[in-house]
């Protein structure tokens, strides 16, 4: 491909014209992440960074509850909406049983960051106490962060090496459970809001509308959409209560 000069003519093959639409395109959805950096969390395939808060350092796939946010809205606003969430991870205890978990990536230090997987599948060593057991939960007073079977919970268990003892798995977490709990996955409707400042949703817990059931309106974030890329009222999204504390929201 050569240049020309001011006033040679021009004769351009199909596919060369193609080559600049496509190259085109490409700029303008740079361009649009580079308007979308500040709110990009890398939490759209379900992993998040969790800072350690215990005093001792936890291996990978063990879990940990997810307690808190380490820059919150009213410390720094600024950075809450414009930089990845770093969420706060503890031990479970009983104190904190329902409340949402992460599973660990790699082994963090005590005080220090690493990757956690939220939503999504992931290998963990699970005690298995029944094999009729389907969900994974986090064993109550464990210092290493251990996993036990349960007849309900949010992370599905999909495969499992055996029937008892501690055996390896693979997890759906953000999986609807069972018993009513709501910490779960869940279909919503956009009604309002924008990319940067976050959306008003409608919740359907049983993924239709026309389905009874409790309904209730929350506000969410969607850091992985670019700030000039709005979701139009009555989109269809899929949200998780876990992550409504973290970025703002409320289930009232």
């Amino acid at each position: 491909m050569e240049k020309v000069r001011s006033g040679e003519a021009v004769n351009i093959k199909a596919s060369t014209w193609n080559a600049f639409v496509d190259a085109a395109n490409w700029v303008k959805e740079a361009k649009q992440n580079s308007l979308g950096a500040g709110v990009r969390s890398g939490i759209g395939g379900g992993i998040v960074p969790m800072k350690n808060m215990e005093e001792s350092a936890y291996p990978r796939f063990s879990a940990l509850v997810i307690t808190g946010v380490a820059v919150s809205p009213s410390a720094n606003e600024d950075e809450f909406v414009s930089c990845p969430p770093v969420f706060e991870g503890q031990r479970m205890i009983a104190e904190r049983e329902g409340m949402p978990y992460a599973v660990l990536l790699e082994p963090i230090e005590a005080g220090g960051i690493g990757r956690a997987m939220l939503l999504g599948l992931t290998p963990a060593k699970v005690t298995i106490n029944s094999a009729d057991d389907k969900y994974a939960v986090p064993k109550v007073g464990s210092d290493a962060g251990a996993l036990e079977s349960s007849e309900t919970g949010v992370a599905r268990i999909l495969w499992k090496a055996g029937g008892s003892g501690t055996q390896w798995c693979i997890l759906q977490l953000g999986g609807a459970g069972g018993g009513g709990s709501d910490e779960r996955v869940a279909m919503c409707r956009v009604s309002g809001g924008n990319a940067q400042s976050g959306y008003t949703v409608t919740v359907y817990p049983n993924g239709r509308w026309d389905e009874g059931g409790m309904e209730y309106s929350a506000t969410l974030f969607v850091p992985d959409i670019a700030l000039d890329s709005d979701l139009p009222s009555g989109t269809w999204i899929i949200g998780h209560k876990a992550l409504l504390p973290a970025t703002g929201g409320n289930d009232e």
